[in-house]
């Protein structure tokens, strides 16, 4: 009798289709959509389940292909949707954004192993999911279509073309959103701002930024102004454009503006001026001194909260200084990496060797062979520096100084001297009155464009 009353428990026949559901999303959400399969599988039970209560329905496909989405299988995605139509349900706008958003982040995986692992990876292979991406947008568009594509569909198309290099295209479906009666959010600028980096397109740059403040002045939302992610795009645009100064224009812009840059960002703007090659009609133009600057304010007070040197911040620094012939500040660099837990690697000890060499200064390219014991490195392994230890003893030898002689040679360059074999031009200073942490925040915003 107590199974027939209302609320009584009754016999449990496994997951039902809101566990189902539940769990695919949850499949969905993790990280870099390792788990899509998982939720492909789980779809698949509830299609096979013989409980009429657990057939799948639209939000549990959907959910599915967001997996595909974020794991950029867009193939898996689009067979998903012939499914589901195929077994009477019918997508809905949720549903086609998150395939054209799954070809987009196929196109993204794509460019990135053409770049980084595998050059026989075609430009058309990498084109293939955005075309497809568009063909699908278009018939959302058609008048056929009950279903219409949203702010949320664009903005998967304007990324889909961004990792394309296609900056018309994402250009050209800003237009087509707007004439559709829908207005831009900051997803879309952002996502108009990658299209610019990947091209290096300073000017399409500079324009997306005019679009944003012209947005947020004829506009009472305040979700409209340009943040840590269209600012870092722009940044990077303007390395790949080879233009430093206007990459620290940005962050100096940045932090009036009260954001928080983070260490890549400010790494890429160390990079842009360490790749650089100074304006001599600019006075006073010297990049790495600007580099430096920017190092410092990321080891001051003054750095946003969990921004701080890391080992790609003292590699760019390192070779920076080294190639420039500021092999003291190099060294001084080093030590700082160590002293952060970072153990240089061996190539950038022989670029800072190579460079006290080049200045001249033969004693100081031997000590610092000497202090890579500290950190395991023997110079006689790398044949470079065992050929310059010989060649230093050898001068040294002839100029009759031993080892243990002081040496009182000054490095050459127009901005460096390094007399004092101690220094170190990073570390702690004593407190004199004079607050270096203020002085270099202030440098950095004193540095004009």
């Amino acid at each position: 009798r107590g199974r027939q009353r209302m609320g009584a428990k009754q016999k449990l026949h496994g997951p039902d289709a809101v566990a189902y559901r539940l769990a695919i999303s949850a499949c969905a959400r993790a990280p870099g959509g390792h788990r899509w399969q998982d939720g492909i599988r789980l779809l698949n039970e509830m299609r096979t389940s013989k409980y009429k209560n657990c057939a799948p329905d639209v939000v549990a496909y959907t959910a599915a292909i967001a997996g595909c989405s974020e794991a950029g299988e867009y193939t898996s995605a689009m067979q998903l949707i012939q499914t589901m139509r195929q077994e009477g349900i019918q997508p809905n706008v949720v549903t086609f954004s998150a395939v054209i958003n799954a070809c987009a982040s196929a196109s993204a995986n794509l460019a990135r192993k053409r770049e980084e692992e595998d050059r026989s990876i075609a430009m058309e292979d990498v084109r293939l999911p955005m075309t497809r991406a568009l063909k699908l947008l278009e018939a959302m568009k058609s008048p056929t279509s009950s279903i219409k594509p949203n702010i949320v569909t664009y903005n998967a198309a304007i990324r889909a073309c961004a990792e394309c290099l296609n900056l018309a295209g994402a250009f050209d479906l800003l237009r087509q959103l707007k004439e559709d009666g829908l207005e831009p959010t900051i997803v879309t600028y952002g996502s108009l701002m990658t299209a610019c980096e990947r091209m290096g397109d300073v000017e399409a740059a500079s324009k997306v930024f005019r679009m944003v403040k012209e947005d947020d002045g004829g506009n009472d939302n305040d979700d409209i102004q340009a943040n840590e992610i269209i600012y870092g795009a722009a940044i990077s645009c303007c390395r790949k454009a080879r233009q430093p100064e206007r990459a620290l224009l940005l962050l100096r812009k940045m932090i009036s503006d009260e954001l928080s840059p983070n260490t890549a960002t400010f790494n890429t703007v160390v990079a842009a001026l360490a790749e650089g090659k100074p304006d001599s009609k600019i006075d006073n133009n010297i990049l790495w001194e600007k580099a430096l600057a920017v190092f410092k304010v990321m080891k001051s007070k003054h750095a946003p909260p969990g921004v701080a040197p890391n080992r790609q911040t003292y590699n760019i620094l390192v070779r920076c200084l080294a190639a420039n012939l500021q092999p003291g500040y190099a060294e001084s660099l080093l030590t700082a990496m160590r002293k952060d837990g970072f153990v240089p690697d061996v190539d950038l000890y022989t670029l800072t060797v190579r460079s006290y060499e080049r200045c001249g200064n033969p004693m100081k390219a031997l000590r610092l062979m000497e202090s890579m014991r500290e950190v395991g490195y023997h110079f006689y392994e790398v044949k470079m520096l065992d050929d310059a230890f010989k060649n230093g003893v050898k001068i040294l030898n002839q100029v009759g100084r031993g080892f243990s002689s002081e040496d009182t040679s000054t490095v050459r360059g127009p901005f460096f001297s390094a007399d004092d074999d101690d220094m170190d031009y990073f570390g702690d200073q004593e407190d004199d009155g004079y607050d270096e942490d203020e002085y270099d925040y202030q440098l950095l915003n004193s540095l004009k464009y």
